[in-house]
């Protein structure tokens, strides 16, 4: 087995043991006395990340909007990225290899402790929360890739999608969240934020497809029949229901 497949396997297995809390490690470098992220770095470092979810996502997000003008006058609200990337640290950071304690209260890193990780090599501190990142945020190749299998999904004459990705798969064993498998609102929140992303993506797809499909009927609903030549007129048959 190579390398890679064990990596892999191995990762999942630490997610299925603890599946609320995010692995990561980043391979770092000496340069000039200073410790830099570098892909083919001699050194690795490790991080373990709380999973960050819908709800977790709506409060940050929320915390960091803000008010601004457009060129047109009209204000609208933007979001600071970078306080966000600070608060998602602040909030989801467990544990780290780096030679410095981390002390939590109330579900955050105190204000002491967060002031010593402030010390940290920024760009070791970027490259932990842009890995974390990665393990909830959806790509644009993978919003083509669940484009395109919801096209055959949800097509007409669909037989189903072969080697359905991880959008279309999680959406066929779960369903709709309250609906299909009886979600309340309250546990959408503890949804991993990716996961709720990509089922939010093939729901609307579905919706789309519906859509389309309610339209073809409605299209078609007046039954027309030809009466000599050209002429078209609306069908006069009565409904019979059959029992």
């Amino acid at each position: 087995m190579s390398i890679t497949a064990e990596q892999i396997a191995r990762r999942e297995f630490t997610l299925l043991e603890a599946p609320d809390r995010v692995p990561v490690s980043i391979r770092v470098d000496n340069v000039c006395g200073l410790m830099l992220p570098r892909p083919d770095g001699e050194y690795e470092e490790t991080a373990t990340f709380n999973i960050w979810t819908y709800g977790d996502n709506q409060i940050i997000e929320k915390a960091c909007r803000y008010p601004a003008m457009r060129e047109d006058g009209k204000e609208v609200e933007q979001t600071d990225i970078n306080e966000m990337r600070r608060l998602i640290l602040k909030r989801s950071l467990l544990s780290w290899s780096l030679p410095i304690e981390l002390e939590r209260e109330n579900g955050w890193l105190t204000p002491e402790c967060y002031h010593k990780v402030g010390n940290v090599s920024g760009p070791i501190i970027e490259a932990f929360v842009y890995e974390f990142e990665r393990s909830f945020r959806v790509t644009e190749e993978e919003e083509v890739q669940i484009s395109k299998q919801c096209a055959v999904l949800f097509g007409s004459s669909s037989r189903g999608v072969a080697d359905a990705c991880e959008a279309i798969s999680m959406f066929c064993t779960y369903g709709n969240f309250n609906e299909k498998f009886g979600i309340t609102r309250e546990e959408v929140s503890d949804i991993p934020y990716k996961e709720y992303q990509l089922l939010r993506i093939v729901m609307g797809k579905e919706g789309e497809s519906a859509k389309r499909e309610r339209n073809k009927k409605d299209h078609h609903a007046a039954t027309r029949v030809a009466t000599g030549g050209t002429q078209i007129r609306a069908s006069r048959g009565k409904k019979i229901a059959l029992h």
